[in-house]
């Protein structure tokens, strides 16, 4: 296939490449050479560096390696469409890619001029003194991407390392509102407090400056017991920090008495707990042993009843394996809760106690039936209870709740031993749980466990997460087994098939890995539940070689 120059194409990346093609020569690798002669070029026995330079040329329809940069020059004046970049960039923060808005921002630093909401989105201190000295009632408005204040976008955006702070003071000067909220679609409030935090189940970093924001914001106004940040607080590991700062702060505006009061927000729901009471189940399910300790001290129940497992602490700690959460919550006077059946095996299996596992399953061998314990296990990265449960012939193709398997779990732990025992055991690699349609390599990825997904990778056939990786050789490799699966397609609103889901941070990457569906059969023409294309999307982020690519493919249709 002809190779397509782009506005995105550079002069120095083509030399890179030029490079490591001679390398690949000078190694005799076959395809290297098998390349060169593709490429039309009579190169000598041995080729040199400009050898190499004038044969890439000639993949680009170009006469030699001084028209090639002459036409990158003359492509270098156009690009994409300034609407879109500008949408990418502010919607990064809540449902974009961080990665992409910075590339956006690197390529077009002019960008952060569009507007007020780009200039705080991006950092740019003076453009945002200029537009408010103009304008200050603009810091009350709301606009951009996703109709949110300023303020808002700087306590969402991940861009500015430098001035999140400086600029955020400007804008409350101006009277912006420190407590403006939206909703995220399940009637959840979100702050522009929970914005600065983040974390949550996503596991989304924190605002560069984040604790001076949040003092800032509480000191203009904001109220620091922000319930659904404190739940994102809990859903990742660390210490008690946030809590102990949220704290503090409520007790100087005399709000430390919501943190006691069940009907503060109802975090239970219908449980009559108090969010002390409802951080703690949470602290205790995940071994989370310096929250649990802080909320202890600060007046947590430690017979409290976990909202989601409909579990007391106590019981959960013990399914769960974790020993020392257990000696905590029985220090602060907690029941003993007395576990029969399935959940006493599990907690038996957690804890290692091989003589309790074995002696329950004698008495009910039906126990290493149910796929609970072995999800949990897996779930928890708990590699030695994994191996006691597979020697006693728990099954790693018995699925839980939505078809989700034990190899699902472990993918999302932090162990890569547990992995290792469940596809060793014979777990599916490429099996797609119900609720998503995800593989454990997938669920690898979007979980943000690098280490899980490397070892997956070479294992799996999922096409949409190797093309996503940028797994160039394994990706070509299941696509000349099966050119069937450049087009699998899924119930994905945004990405139904792999064309839509490329490298997000790499264009050279981007079109080397829709080269490979392109070859393979892939349908560029397939459009989204929002009526786009693959192109479309290749055009959003600037990769635009890769849609180039693809528009040839369509043409030759």
């Amino acid at each position: 296939m002809t190779r397509v120059l782009t506005p995105r194409t550079s002069v120095e990346t083509l030399r890179k490449e030029a490079k490591r093609w001679l390398k690949a020569l000078r190694a005799a690798e076959p395809d290297a050479r098998r390349r060169l002669t593709a490429a039309g070029y009579a190169a000598p026995a041995e080729p040199g560096l400009r050898d190499v330079q004038h044969a890439l040329a000639r993949e680009y329809g170009c006469e030699s390696w001084l028209a090639l940069k002459a036409a990158i020059e003359e492509l270098a004046l156009t690009g994409s469409d300034r609407a879109e970049r500008v949408d990418r960039l502010l919607r990064h923060g809540w449902d974009g890619d961080a990665r992409i808005a910075r590339r956006i921002l690197d390529l077009y630093p002019d960008i952060a001029r569009h507007s007020l909401f780009t200039a705080v989105t991006c950092g740019d201190l003076a453009e945002v003194e200029r537009r408010l000295a103009r304008d200050p009632k603009a810091a009350t408005r709301t606009g951009g991407r996703l109709n949110w204040t300023a303020l808002a976008y700087i306590a969402y955006g991940r861009l500015d390392t430098e001035n999140a702070v400086s600029i955020a003071r400007l804008l409350l000067d101006a009277t912006a509102d420190p407590n403006f909220q939206f909703d995220d679609g399940w009637g959840s409030p979100f702050k522009i407090l929970t914005g600065a935090i983040w974390l949550g189940e996503q596991q989304r970093p924190s605002h560069p400056q984040a604790e001076a924001l949040v003092d800032l914001l509480v000191a203009a106004g904001a109220d620091p017991f922000d319930l659904q940040a404190l739940y994102n607080i809990a859903c990742v590991p660390g210490d008690a920090g946030w809590y102990e700062r949220l704290w503090r702060h409520s007790e100087a505006k005399g709000l430390a008495y919501k943190w006691s009061d069940p009907a503060a927000g109802r975090p239970g729901g219908n449980l009559d707990i108090s969010t002390l009471d409802f951080l703690l189940g949470r602290a205790a399910g995940q071994n989370h042993l310096a929250r649990a300790e802080w909320l202890l001290a600060h007046g947590a129940n430690p017979d409290t009843i976990e909202p989601f497992h409909h579990q007391s602490a106590h019981a959960l700690a013990q399914m769960s394996g974790f020993l020392e959460m257990l000696a905590l919550l029985e220090r602060h006077g907690a029941r003993p809760t007395e576990l029969e059946g399935v959940q006493a095996f599990q907690a038996a299996c957690l804890a290692g106690d091989e003589d309790k596992v074995r002696a329950l399953l004698a008495a009910d061998p039906t126990l290493i039936d149910d796929p609970t314990p072995l999800n949990t296990a897996a779930e928890l990265g708990n590699a030695r209870a994994v191996a006691l449960l597979l020697s006693l012939g728990a099954s790693v193709h018995k699925l839980g709740e939505d078809g989700i398997s034990p190899l699902h779990r472990a993918a999302q732990s932090e162990s890569v031993e547990a992995v290792d025992l469940l596809v060793a055991a014979g777990g599916n690699v490429d099996l797609q749980e119900q609720r998503w349609g995800g593989t454990p390599l997938s669920w690898a990825v979007m979980m943000g466990r690098p280490h899980i997904a490397e070892r997956l990778a070479p294992l799996s056939r999922d096409p949409r997460t190797l093309g996503y990786m940028g797994q160039t050789e394994r990706l070509e490799t299941i696509l000349r087994e099966d050119p069937a699966r450049a087009n699998l397609a899924l119930p994905d609103p945004e990405g139904p098939t792999p064309l839509f889901i490329l490298p997000p941070d790499d264009p050279d990457r981007a079109a080397a890995v829709a080269r490979i569906f392109l070859v393979h059969g892939a349908d560029a023409g397939w459009r989204n539940a929002n009526g786009r294309t693959p192109i479309d999307i290749a055009r959003d982020q600037d990769f635009h070689e890769a849609a180039a690519m693809m528009e040839a493919s369509m043409a030759s249709r």
